[in-house]
């Protein structure tokens, strides 16, 4: 896998046709000459670390030994957002799409800000679905690392699988939108103790992490949604990548 900064990205992005129905006697249309950007956005529940110093930690089931200056988890907020770009791909060709796409992005903006530059969507269910084929169905996972620093990433683990319901456009052979559930067990929250302005590769004041042994996995859930986006569809045809926080990478497949 490549990274790319967003100029040399939209200079590589070139037109072409767009199969944009399902089904061998289906017409060839054209959208945006077969450019299709897709919002993505995980937003819920987690945990998240605070200090905690000689506190009685479960570290593991029944065993609750005292742990000095070990990171205590409590209630907090998440959201992974993120895009994927396809191009020229056929409505029944969109799994394997989504899988290797043509540019990605995503980062997280809660509870800390990070870049999770190898985020994946690993869709299993992606079906038109309806007695007039509009709505559609999904589902898969979301796989990842969010990186805070040089060795300091919250690791997804299994990843957060996700589940849906939406709407699918025939006419332009994009799914519209989808509404839906995610829940994981990602690794133990980190404890965020300061900011390092000198790593700068990673993005402005990089925050740092306090570790702690045998942190246990950890909770997420909340709501899925992904949706198309016209504009920025239309953008990446005349070479613009979708606005995306600086310290966030863009991926080329």
């Amino acid at each position: 896998m490549k990274k790319l900064m967003i100029a040399a990205a939209a200079a590589a992005l070139s037109s072409g046709a767009f199969a944009g129905i399902c089904g061998d006697e289906d017409p060839v249309v054209d959208v945006v000459a077969g450019r299709e950007v897709y919002k993505v956005a995980f937003t819920g529940k987690t945990t998240i670390g605070v200090p905690g110093k000689d506190v009685v930690t479960p570290v593991f089931c029944g065993d609750d030994d005292k742990v000095d200056g070990c990171v205590v988890r409590v209630p907090g907020t998440l959201k992974i957002e993120g895009w994927v770009l396809l191009c020229d791909v056929a409505c029944n060709a969109k799994i394997e799409a989504f899988a290797a796409p043509a540019y990605w992005a995503f980062w997280a903006s809660k509870p800390y800000t990070a870049d999770i530059p190898e985020g994946k969507l690993e869709f299993t269910v992606l079906n038109v679905i309806g007695k007039k084929g509009a709505d559609a169905e999904a589902a898969g996972k979301f796989t990842g690392k969010v990186v805070y620093g040089p060795g300091f990433e919250w690791d997804l683990a299994e990843g957060l699988e996700y589940a849906g319901l939406g709407k699918y456009s025939a006419k332009n052979g994009t799914f519209t939108s989808f509404t839906g559930n995610f829940a994981g067990a990602p690794a133990g929250s980190w404890y965020i103790k300061g900011k390092v302005c000198e790593q700068t590769h990673v993005y402005d004041c990089t925050t740092m992490l306090v570790d702690c042994d045998n942190v246990p996995n950890t909770v997420a859930f909340g709501k899925w949604t992904m949706k198309y986006d016209a504009s920025a569809s239309k953008a990446a045809y005349k070479g613009k990548m979708p606005k995306t926080p600086k310290y966030a990478t863009i991926n080329v497949g």
